[in-house]
């Protein structure tokens, strides 16, 4: 019965039941991959499309961040600026997600070349946003291992573990969202679909180990 409150706790939240449905599309994609079974690589593709249409209301929770994160200027220039983009680029895939979603229903009608343009930009503000997200994560790594190795709190060695995983996850997420550009940028379309299914996978556990993980950091 507590597995069950458990993961019911988890489904309350639109960011962790996200979570719950990207693991097994991953999953799906993973082991239909492998066994060269059409229908678990569609219902992969269907729950990717379900996250893809949920994200169309993510734009007011994006403001909401950048609205609180501010200019930065509490981070300094560089970090402060890295922030700042990293939420700019958040609300630019939101609106690209937004014209790739109107392309895919058929509502909205583009030349072939602008269509291409349009997916190509929104899986590059995707990649983009993974890759400040990681240069910013490997601060706060190496802040917590000051704070690690000078045992400044009880909870040190917990956000150094958060905060590995973190880092971990954000470049596990660049290879394999680097993997959807066309061929020829960097290293685009270049991973078997078995390979960045399976790095889709390990990103996604980590992403459910990382919430329960994150609950010891939480205040008693």
């Amino acid at each position: 019965m507590e597995v069950v409150n458990e993961f019911c706790d988890l489904l309350q939240s639109h960011a962790n039941r996200d979570k719950v449905v990207a693991l097994t599309s991953y999953i799906l994609k993973l082991w239909g991959s492998t066994s060269n079974r059409q229908e678990l690589l569609t219902a992969s593709a269907r729950l990717a499309a379900t996250r893809a249409t949920l994200r169309l209301f993510d734009d007011a929770a994006a403001i909401k961040v950048l609205q609180g994160y501010g200019l930065g200027k509490h981070e300094g220039p560089c970090w402060g600026t890295l922030g700042v983009s990293n939420s700019v680029l958040t609300i630019a895939f939101l609106q690209a997600e937004k014209l790739q979603w109107l392309l895919d229903t058929g509502i909205l009608k583009v030349k072939d070349e602008t269509a291409f343009n349009i997916r190509t930009a929104h899986k590059l503000l995707w990649s983009l946003n993974a890759f400040i997200g990681f240069i910013r994560s490997l601060r706060a790594l190496h802040i917590s291992a000051l704070h690690l190795k000078h045992n400044t709190t009880k909870c040190a060695p917990a956000r150094f573990t958060q905060a590995t995983l973190t880092s971990t996850k954000y470049l596990l997420d660049i290879i394999h969202l680097v993997n959807w550009l066309p061929r020829g940028w960097l290293w685009g379309s270049a991973l078997k679909t078995s390979h960045a299914a399976a790095v889709a996978t390990v990103s996604g556990v980590l992403g459910i180990v990382m919430h329960y993980h994150g609950k010891k950091l939480l205040p008693r």
